[in-house]
């Protein structure tokens, strides 16, 4: 009996090979993902040296915490559900002739010698 004539040392190489680049690949992975966190944060913490500005108070404009009191208001008040009656009512209906569910018009309407 012959066994599979398999190249063990090319083998191991191919998987050798295979599993490093997984690793390389994976450690640039993370290489990147640490350069874009480390650019968003910059990012914001530039906006949020801008936007430390305190929100100004005028008759035209209100405050953001103002129009959220305001729209928290109107929700409350305009949604308003109506009170219904907890009764269910089950009506039963007939069931009508579909000749879909007649068992006589099967596909096999009998044995084929």
């Amino acid at each position: 009996m012959t066994m599979l004539a398999i190249d063990w040392g090319f083998a191991g190489l191919i998987t050798a090979v295979g599993i490093g680049v997984t690793f390389v690949l994976l450690i640039v992975l993370i290489w990147v993902i640490n350069l874009q966190s480390e650019l968003i944060s910059k990012t914001f913490s530039s906006r949020k040296k801008e936007a430390t500005k305190p929100a100004v108070t005028t008759d035209m404009h209100p405050t953001p915490h103002e129009q959220a009191a305001i729209a928290m208001a109107m929700h409350l008040y305009f949604d308003a559900h109506d009170e219904e009656p907890h009764i269910i009512t089950i009506q039963e209906v007939e069931r009508r002739y579909s000749p879909w569910s007649s068992k006589i018009y099967n596909v096999r309407n009998g044995v084929i010698k």
